[in-house]
Parts: structure tokens; C-alpha cells; sequence
């Protein structure tokens, strides 16, 4: 079975001559969790084969004492390009409005 990264519109497949590093999701539920939704599929349930390609982490995701890439144990995929719908938007930032009674005449 060929591997193919499972992240939105990713067309990332395992070949020799590519140098794109592939990662299984982790056995660790919690962090399996968060993996899951960082991809934003929807009803997207991991296999044994399931993985998703280097692109999709950040330089510091990985540890650099070693020649091949490994990821941090704690490393979460962050780097996607996904539709605006999809995207999550940043809370914007309200006013407080201060209401102070008006002096008696």
C-alpha cells in the first residue's frame, strides 16, 4: 500500500526519490486527539497506515541531533493550507463600554 498523507488536499505519496518524511499518528490518545483535529476532517478515523507528511509540522517539530527527521514527542501537525471556511478564526477583540451616570441637576 502506498503511503498518502491523509491532510486536506495534500497530495503528498511516499517515494524513494522524495525526500518528504511521513509520520504515524501517535499511539498516545490524547495527542492522537489533537492530531485528529488539526487536520479538520470530518468523522476521520486513523488506520495503522494512516500518516500524515513532514510538511504539515513546523522546523522545531522535529529534533535535529538526528540525520533522519523525528518528530518531538509532543509535536502537533500546524502547517495547512485549508479553505476559508475551514480556517479558524482569531476571536476580534471588543470594546468595553463604561457607562458612568450623568450627575444629577
Amino acid at each position: 500500500m502506498v503511503k498518502s498523507c491523509v491532510a486536506f488536499k495534500c497530495t503528498n505519496r511516499y517515494s524513494k526519490d522524495k525526500s518528504i518524511s511521513f509520520h504515524r499518528f501517535p499511539a498516545d490518545k490524547n495527542l492522537k486527539s489533537q492530531w485528529i483535529r488539526a487536520i479538520r476532517r470530518e468523522n476521520f478515523n486513523p488506520t495503522k497506515d494512516s500518516v500524515i507528511c513532514g510538511k504539515h509540522f513546523k522546523d522545531d517539530d522535529f529534533l535535529r541531533k538526528v540525520p533522519t527527521k523525528v518528530l518531538n514527542s509532543d509535536a502537533i501537525p500546524s502547517v495547512f493550507d485549508f479553505p476559508a471556511h475551514l480556517k479558524v478564526k482569531s476571536p476580534k477583540h471588543r470594546r468595553t463600554i463604561i457607562r458612568h451616570p450623568l450627575p444629577a441637576r
